[in-house]
């Protein structure tokens, strides 16, 4: 897949991983004329249905691995939002979620600056615990890890802007903060949302409208969850979305609500105001030039029409297909 140019294409964009691509992310590919880096570069698989991902979504995990490795090759440096292990990869072996290994690790963090989430303020217990394993393991292999919160980077006219620490979703979520990040060029500027959903309240929605983005890279709600979220965070995120669609040229929308089927019945107010704005509304899929393949969703459905033995299961905890399938 090439990179697709947003704006005037003084940026282009590639999404290595997310839910329309068939696991658990927003990795993506950023190139402009100063620099090359990968946002979260990270991808995961998740519980679901009390069913164990299908074969299908693990190739698409060792897929998405593999793109990410291959473009951190020529990148010149890493970000990661926050440390939710679908947004970066851990120094230990995990195959039957994550397909990490300190292998891995090593290979994608070696002599690259990486720009991260704070461990040690705005952070909830959970990550503050992976994010301190995750600099001391690799605070000597790395060309440097600084803190990004709120902080600008400037790489010849290319700019990387990084919020101040924003909630996980609903203000005051106890699943922490994120980053979001604003890369801006002369003639161009695009803003990856990571975990805000929607957003699902006022603040970080006016913080994106005043960058006044071409195109915006949103993590919508997670839907699939309404049994366990207030109704009110998911109609507030389905009323921003609407918000960002009537005022972003191009608004890609995945993530967390791509893990439900009903996902465009949700967008139907943001895509009737992208409509009416004469803007675009997509997933990161077709972003890249394709289809969603919503395989979480369809975990139920696929393994009634191709079933698993457990004896694959064993054979893959205990790493026998890490080399790939």
């Amino acid at each position: 897949m090439k990179l697709a140019p947003v704006g005037n294409g003084e940026i282009r964009v590639l999404p290595l991983a997310f839910e329309s691509l068939g696991v658990r992310g927003t990795a993506a590919l950023v190139e402009t004329d100063d620099i090359r880096f990968i946002i979260d570069p990270g991808s995961a698989l998740g519980p679901r249905f009390r069913l164990n991902p299908h074969e299908r979504e693990y190739l698409r995990l060792y897929r998405t691995k593999k793109a990410i490795l291959k473009a951190s090759r020529d990148a010149d440096l890493l970000t990661i939002s926050h440390y939710h292990f679908d947004h970066y990869v851990p120094n230990f072996e995990n195959w039957l979620w994550i397909w990490s290994s300190p292998e891995l690790a090593a290979e994608l963090y070696s002599n690259k600056l990486i720009l991260a989430k704070d461990t040690n303020a705005n952070i909830n217990p959970s990550q503050r615990k992976r994010g301190y394993m995750f600099r001391k393991l690799n605070l000597k292999t790395a060309r440097e890890i600084r803190v990004a919160d709120g902080q600008t980077f400037k790489f010849g006219k290319t700019s990387l802007e990084f919020s101040k620490p924003i909630y996980h979703g609903p203000a005051g979520s106890k699943l922490g903060y994120v980053l979001m990040l604003t890369i801006r060029t002369p003639g161009c500027c695009i803003l990856h949302s990571s975990d805000v959903q929607g957003p699902m309240y006022n603040e970080p929605l006016q913080m994106i409208l005043a960058q006044k983005p071409d195109t915006v890279l949103m993590g919508g709600p997670p839907i699939y969850l309404a049994f366990k979220l207030e109704s009110d965070d998911i109609m507030a995120a389905q009323r921003n979305l609407a918000t960002l669609a009537q005022h972003v040229p191009q608004l890609v929308v995945d993530h967390h609500l791509l893990r439900s089927l009903d996902y465009l019945k949700f967008l139907q107010p943001a895509m009737q105001a992208a409509k009416q704005a004469g803007n675009q509304l997509i997933t990161a899929a077709e972003l890249a030039g394709g289809e969603p393949m919503l395989l979480e969703a369809r975990r139920k459905e696929l393994h009634e029409q191709e079933p698993i033995e457990r004896e694959w299961y064993e054979r893959l905890e205990k790493g026998e297909f890490k080399r790939g399938f």
